[in-house]
């Protein structure tokens, strides 16, 4: 967890540990082939199931298909007012904003330093953006976006986490409870913090939804039973009604 400072990122590998998890430390994928898993540090080890988790990138369609200006990850060169482009070199009436935007984070004291590619910097210089636009069109100077951050909070699983604003740490089940808070003040409209809360509750209450793995790993069976149950269905249904025999004539009676 870059995010996090040493000191809460050495608990965060030992809660971890303690759940069973073995952490590989300043270790890359290499290959994960055959069943066979090899690390950038030479181990290798045997594995059943590959869990992959990959970060943001940009859209390669703003690379390919534009002639905008992008830094070599693909992300929109943009200025700290979020106009598409460099101070010396603007591109007339354009403007970036989001995951896909390379937006300068003047609140780092480091030199080149982005914005990260999350939800809170993405709403933010929506905001951000709508006033420079106003601004512009009236020919008010516009303004650079600038977010100082209020600490970072993140969540290990169900009742754990960790949150850190300087030299404040909060670690366990309160700081999983002020990521919860956090993200459903950040929801917008009533309706959809509503519409969240409600799952939360229904989780506490009933448990987390179980997938079967057998199910991920062959995700069309369920398709083609369901395809062959239909067809079955449909020819039964359609299949031609042969006509009923008439019935015998009845025969008469004979005195005895």
């Amino acid at each position: 967890m870059p995010e996090v400072t040493e000191r809460p990122g050495r608990w965060v590998v030992r809660e971890l540990e303690r759940r069973g998890a073995h952490v590989h430390l300043e270790a890359g994928l290499v290959s994960a082939e055959g069943g066979v898993v090899t690390l950038s540090t030479g181990e290798s080890f045997a594995t059943g199931l590959l869990v992959w988790t990959a970060g943001n990138a940009a859209n390669p369609v703003v690379a390919t298909h534009t002639d905008l200006p992008v830094d070599a990850r693909g992300y929109l060169v943009t200025r700290p007012d979020l106009r598409v482009g460099t101070v010396d070199d603007t591109v007339p009436d354009a403007w970036a904003a989001g995951d896909g935007a390379a937006v300068p984070d003047l609140a780092v004291p480091r030199p080149g330093a982005l914005t990260v590619p999350n939800a809170q910097h993405a709403v933010r210089q929506g905001r951000r953006l709508a006033r420079n636009l106003v601004a512009a069109r009236h020919g008010r100077a516009t303004r650079p976006y600038v977010h100082g951050s209020l600490g970072v909070v993140a969540t290990l699983g169900l009742g754990s986490g960790v949150f850190e604003y300087r030299r404040l740490v909060v670690r366990g089940r309160l700081a999983w409870l002020m990521h919860r808070g956090y993200h459903v003040l950040a929801i917008p409209t009533w309706e959809r913090t509503a519409r969240v809360l409600a799952v939360w509750a229904t989780g506490a209450l009933f448990g987390r939804d179980v997938v079967s793995l057998a199910a991920v790993q062959r995700p069309r069976e369920a398709f083609v039973a369901g395809a062959t149950a239909t067809a079955a269905t449909t020819s039964a249904t359609t299949a031609p009604v042969q006509p009923a025999p008439e019935p015998a004539a009845p025969e008469p009676l004979r005195a005895a």
